[in-house]
């Protein structure tokens, strides 16, 4: 290393540097699409890549207060969507938002590696509600709630489903749990394509990028995150395991069609 390029490496840590990579931080956050926001942040625009495929079954894992469920149906009128939700209060919101929905299903389970009974941390908000103790949270859980929990594969066999064409996976925390509940028919490549969240509450899971990334690829898939108007399938690298979220998406590598479509703007 050079004298000069030392010397300015021993001064970096100062209050101007300080500014500067805040300012890095955020512009890597932006450009990475830390963004929760479903109507920006390009989970519509898979949503009507898909719709132009077709799809007859959609299973939204988390479904919430019913948000995206409703916001598929009025893309997809014509498909079905089976909306899992297994707090009881937030449920009765799903049941409200969705009533006038005949092909909205709502489930009052949640999606796990097993058929149980867990406890669930509340919140104050519906949107944190998770079986795991989330780290860093602004706010913590003020109560517990037991919930019913099933297996994908389990649920998919009870109700006759032969395939799924989408799988979107909100479930704070429990993604990795949840697919491994869905474990034959991703082996068997019954289910097209599964959308999960991933970021800062990975680090509270111990679920790295990279592990989903060896359980998809083990089973024919290939991997890409969700940009507002483009996926971008992209091989692991260890740069991407950031935190940073939201949202990836697993394509069976015979869809071809739906790969490229999900690729271009």
């Amino acid at each position: 290393m050079s004298t000069l390029k030392r010397i300015f490496k021993q001064n970096t840590h100062n209050s101007f540097f300080k500014a500067l990579a805040g300012l890095g931080r955020s512009l890597n956050r932006l450009y990475e699409n830390r963004n929760h926001d479903i109507y920006s942040n390009g989970e519509i625009t898979v949503l009507k890549k898909i719709a132009t495929m077709k799809p007859t079954l959609i299973i939204d894992g988390g479904a919430n207060v019913g948000d995206y469920s409703v916001m598929a149906n009025q893309i997809m009128p014509d498909c079905t969507i089976y909306a899992f939700e297994p707090v009881e209060a937030t449920f009765q919101h799903l049941l409200s938002n969705t009533e006038n929905l005949q092909n909205v299903v709502p489930i009052k389970k949640g999606l796990f590696k097993e058929n149980c009974e867990l406890s669930i941390n509340l919140f104050a908000s519906n949107e944190h509600s998770s079986i795991y103790d989330i780290e860093g949270l602004p706010q913590s859980p003020n109560q517990k709630q037991k919930i019913e929990l099933v297996r994908g594969d389990d649920f998919m066999r009870n109700q006759n489903i032969a395939s799924v064409d989408f799988l979107k996976l909100d479930v704070e925390g429990a993604e990795y749990d949840a697919l491994l509940g869905f474990e034959t028919a991703i082996k068997n490549g019954a289910i097209k394509a599964v959308q999960f969240e991933y970021g800062y509450i990975n680090i509270s899971t111990k679920k790295l990028l990279i592990d989903y990334y060896t359980f998809f690829e083990a089973n024919g898939y290939v991997l890409g995150k969700v940009f507002p108007k483009i996926v971008e399938f992209r091989k692991y690298h260890f740069k991407y395991e950031d935190f940073i979220g939201p949202n990836f998406i697993a394509v069976k590598k015979t869809e071809t069609e739906l790969i490229k479509m999900l690729s271009n703007r």
